[in-house]
């Protein structure tokens, strides 16, 4: 019968996992200082494409019911609605995230924004939305009714 030699127990030394644990938490404190710093953006762009959806949603009922419905803009309020024009009906409110806000709205009457039944829009124009760090994000109606953020 042979004997078999002792293997050799390898494991990880203190020095190595306090050097991996050192790694991960520069890697987690530098992501979480980039992410902090770039929050205005990121709400800024979420903003805008929610509010490029909303106003889509609007054409996309007037054109499957035939009838009128708008988006009108709060500018005091820094919200906005989706409204019925054949009662008028407030069918959904939206507000703003913290620190964003309308830079200008332009020339839409009365604040709102419209469709025909054929999904064009009543008014073309413009809605520019701005963070707190100077940021901007513009939302453009064209007469077609196509809605485009830049």
């Amino acid at each position: 019968m042979k004997k078999k030699k002792k293997e050799a127990v390898q494991g990880f030394t203190l020095i190595e996992i306090l050097v991996v644990i050192a790694v991960i938490g520069m890697t987690t404190w530098m992501s979480a200082t980039f992410i902090k710093y770039q929050q205005p953006t990121i709400k800024l762009y979420t903003a805008s494409q929610a509010l490029r959806s909303h106003i889509q949603k609007a054409r996309q009922y007037t054109l499957t019911n035939q009838i009128t419905h708008a988006i009108h803009l709060s500018v005091a309020e820094e919200s906005y609605e989706l409204v019925d024009l054949s009662g008028p009906t407030e069918l959904e409110a939206f507000t703003l995230p913290q620190n964003i806000e309308f830079g200008l709205i332009t020339p839409f009457t009365d604040d709102q924004i419209s469709f025909n039944a054929a999904g064009a829009a009543s008014q073309a124009g413009i809605i520019i939305l701005e963070n707190s760090r100077g940021d901007s994000k513009t939302i453009t109606i064209n007469p077609s009714g196509y809605i485009q953020v830049e």
